[in-house]
């Protein structure tokens, strides 16, 4: 597990909607636990301080980077059935870091909570916020691949989702035999696939990724750069 202290940290907090007006509450609370089951063990060296329920309908967890956040996103899209806020913060940490991420407190939980309020105030599926100049524009790239996501129906998203999760484990595979697999017409596939826009939400996806990976890396050149100066 990821536990080298560093200057900073990327922070995930997230509220089911109007979760108190749900009929199956106690159903969908157990989805929001297998879901954070499945992140932590899925993203392990990547999670210094683990995902896990903060209040009844509430969930919080602490990255290393931000290389993983929209890989981590499908999880939640994937095993959640009911549609819920993100805030995401960037910064540093006042106190020692823990795997229990209730202990741990500081900017970047700070950011990450004004974050998730003004999702909730302003009905938006996420919020980033950091000391980056562009943290707007990434906020706008999440909440079009939220939106794209949140759109489609029960079958594009069973099928959609397997077919990211193939590609990603074996980029060679063929639509053919990712149709095949699934039990349907490679034809069939293609359609689902450009009537979920998937192609466009790939672009985004890729761009999102490299973007955030690019400044995480050269702030923290910068930072480590500071830190020598000081010696």
């Amino acid at each position: 597990m990821a536990r080298t202290l560093q200057n900073r940290y990327v922070v995930v907090t997230g509220d089911l909607k109007s979760s108190r007006k749900l009929k199956d509450r106690a159903e969908v609370q157990e989805e929001l636990k297998n879901a954070l089951r499945i992140v932590n063990r899925r993203f392990e060296e990547e999670i210094p301080a683990k995902f896990m329920v903060v209040g009844g309908d509430s969930f919080q967890g602490m990255l290393s980077s931000p290389k993983y956040l929209f890989d981590i996103y499908y999880v939640f899209f994937e095993n959640i059935g009911h549609q819920f806020y993100l805030g995401i913060g960037i910064g540093g940490i006042s106190t020692s870091l823990s795997e229990n991420v209730g202990e741990i407190d500081g900017e970047a939980f700070h950011k990450a909570s004004d974050a998730l309020e003004r999702a909730k105030r302003e009905n938006m599926w996420i919020v980033f916020k950091s000391e980056w100049e562009i943290e707007g524009v990434v906020t706008c790239l999440l909440n079009f691949m939220a939106d794209v996501m949140w759109s489609w129906t029960k079958r594009q998203r069973e099928i959609v989702t397997y077919y990211r999760k193939v590609k990603n484990e074996k980029s060679s595979v063929t639509l053919e035999e990712v149709a095949e697999g699934i039990g349907i017409k490679k034809q069939a596939l293609s359609k689902i696939l450009k009537r979920s826009k998937y192609k466009l939400l790939k672009e985004a996806e890729d761009t999102f990724v490299n973007l955030v990976s690019h400044i995480w890396l050269t702030r923290a050149n910068k930072l480590n750069m500071a830190d020598r100066g000081r010696w």
